[in-house]
């Protein structure tokens, strides 16, 4: 039956239409031929009793003088001595006439040889005995009109066939137009590379739902497409300048071969701009690897209070060379909730936010970590005692590769990917993260994470810049 799946959408509407119709029409054909059968048979009964009525009369009245019957009806009189008084039966069954007698009162089918008939027996008791009316009828004649009938039958089902696969074909075909139609649309938009959308009709049905479904996710395959486009040209354009950099500071490390102080400057160099590198290409794969859809994992409040703690022991490393001091604060917890969040991107999201704090912090500043249960939810908070940031950057702090000019980052700033990871990491746990600069001068960062739903699985990571499962906060406080 792999020929059936290769048929087109108007083939296998057709066929299954004519099948369907065939049988309905077949059993409607059938059940009306034996109609035709019972009504042609009691026609013919009738038709008996009538013939035989006016012998039962001359019987009672007269049984001396009855007339030898006429036309075509074929009428029997038996006396009660078996005498046959008058015949005009078929020579099949005027041999027969005495077991024809016997038979009861009523209609019968009677087999001969050459011929099936329908006889009628009649009995008048007399004073004398009892007399026999027997009527007969050619089954002949009725087998010619049920065999032209059934003939009209067929011929009239196939030509009801034949009228209603083309119907099928041609309301099929007026049904698929729009789909047809659609199609060359969408060919002459990808072949002249237009944003279009597809038409969508004015009636509400299949066909219209099917646009617009088919409209979103041309939408949303073009946004995907755009974005990894822009993802690729703003890679291309983070990794030029490390890369050329590299290149320079390793030709300079050749013209240093004889002067060992100024190779050991020059490689050291060289191996900060490969540490830049792994770190941008680490940020990439995690993104792509947040883009991906992984998902969630939950975890309890101990863990990530852990892990908090032993984040604050790496942020002290990191602050030494600017003499930052960095205080970590954690309140002890009654109910060790369960969160959804792993905790590798749960240390991703502290250590982010900590080394964008640590940069921006002047030197001999303040950083101060907090993490906290709210209620069922978690809140971590990040503040420093920065320049803050501009404005007009807050709103697009989240974007992939934006670093704000001067205030925050300038030479010393990283790839950019720092708040995309966090928020994409956030967003995957239906938590919000807030940037706000702080009223007395600094920066606030807080991250908020509700509790796990209970015998649910957390949701797919978001893409970034995805707006599905997004918290609503203030405009100015940055939340993308």
């Amino acid at each position: 039956m792999t020929w059936i799946r290769r048929l087109s959408i108007r083939w296998k509407i057709t066929i299954g239409s004519v099948l369907v119709a065939a049988v309905l029409l077949t059993a409607a054909s059938f059940i009306f031929r034996l109609q035709m059968e019972q009504v042609q048979i009691n026609s013919d009964k009738k038709l008996l009793y009538d013939a035989s009525t006016p012998y039962l009369t001359d019987i009672q009245s007269h049984p001396d003088q009855i007339d030898p019957p006429a036309g075509e009806q074929h009428v029997a009189v038996v006396s009660p001595d078996g005498a046959v008084v008058v015949s005009n039966l078929p020579d099949a069954l005027s041999d027969g006439l005495g077991r024809l007698t016997e038979l009861a009162d009523g209609s019968h089918i009677v087999h001969e040889p050459r011929a099936d008939y329908l006889v009628v027996v009649r009995t008048v008791p007399t004073a004398d005995g009892a007399w026999h009316v027997v009527a007969t009828r050619d089954l002949r004649l009725t087998a010619i009109v049920l065999a032209n009938v059934t003939k009209v039958l067929i011929i009239g089902a196939v030509m009801l066939l034949a009228g209603f696969g083309l119907a099928s074909w041609l309301l099929t075909t007026a049904a698929l137009r729009p789909v047809s139609q659609m199609r060359r649309r969408a060919e002459e938009l990808r072949a002249s590379g237009s944003s279009e959308p597809l038409p969508v009709g004015p009636a509400q049905d299949e066909l219209a739902d099917l646009a617009i479904t088919l409209n979103d996710f041309i939408a949303s395959v073009r946004s995907t497409a755009a974005r990894e486009k822009q993802m690729v040209s703003d890679a291309s354009h983070e990794l030029r300048t490390p890369i050329a950099l590299l290149k320079i500071q390793l030709e300079l490390a050749h013209l240093s071969e004889g002067n060992a102080t100024a190779l050991t400057d020059d490689l050291r160099l060289a191996e900060n701009s490969v540490d830049r590198l792994s770190v941008l290409a680490t940020n990439l794969l995690t993104l792509s690897s947040l883009d991906a859809g992984q998902i969630a994992q939950s975890s309890p409040w101990r863990e990530l209070s852990a892990e908090f703690a032993a984040a604050s022991d790496r942020a002290r490393l990191l602050a030494l060379d600017k003499s930052i001091a960095v205080e970590f604060d954690v309140e002890d917890a009654s109910d060790d909730l369960e969160y959804p969040i792993a905790v590798a991107h749960f240390a991703q999201v502290v250590d982010n936010l900590i080394s964008n704090a640590l940069r921006a912090a002047p030197e001999s500043g303040e950083v101060h970590a907090r993490l906290v249960q709210h209620g069922t939810e978690l809140r971590l908070s990040v503040e420093d005692t920065g320049p803050g940031m501009p404005d007009d950057f807050i709103g697009i702090a989240f974007d992939r590769f934006t670093r704000p000019d001067g205030q925050r980052g300038g030479a010393l700033g990283g790839s950019g990917l720092g708040l995309a990871i966090v928020r994409a990491i956030v967003s995957s746990s239906r938590g919000g993260v807030r940037l706000a600069n702080r009223p007395g001068g600094g920066f606030t960062a807080t991250v908020t994470i509700p509790q796990s739903p209970s015998g649910q699985q957390p949701p797919p990571f978001l893409q970034a810049g995805s707006t599905a499962a997004e918290p609503t906060v203030p405009a100015e406080h940055g939340e993308r």
